[in-house]
């Protein structure tokens, strides 16, 4: 370090070299070290900013995927809803289809058996 460069410094805090209980080298590195911690800090700060704005950005992207799950949730369950009635009606179809089929053959077999009981 050059004697030059620490009294430059000593004279740019209008820090005073002389009596002291620390050297000037002491408190150059000293303010070095100070200056360091707050352009680290302003990096930290410029770092947890981006953080927060990407943060940000995909907390809106899962809303919007969450909100679209929702839609196509609601969609399903009324499409799944139609269906149900659908399948409901044709079962009801087809179960009066076949109590009728049953009461023909009952029908077909009581004349059958009447017929018979007549020969």
């Amino acid at each position: 370090m050059a004697e030059a460069q620490v009294q430059a410094e000593v004279a740019a805090t209008g820090g005073e070299p002389g009596r002291r209980f620390a050297s000037d080298e002491f408190f150059y590195l000293l303010q070095r070290v100070d200056r360091l911690d707050e352009k680290l800090t302003a990096r930290i700060d410029m770092v947890d900013a981006r953080i927060d704005v990407a943060d940000q950005k995909l907390t809106a992207r899962i809303d919007g995927v969450n909100a679209r799950i929702d839609r196509l949730d609601e969609k399903l369950t009324s499409e799944l809803r139609e269906v149900q009635r659908g399948l409901n009606g044709t079962l009801r179809w087809t179960i009066g289809l076949a109590v009728a089929c049953f009461g023909v053959m009952a029908g077909v077999l009581a004349v059958l058996i009447a017929l018979m009981g007549k020969l």
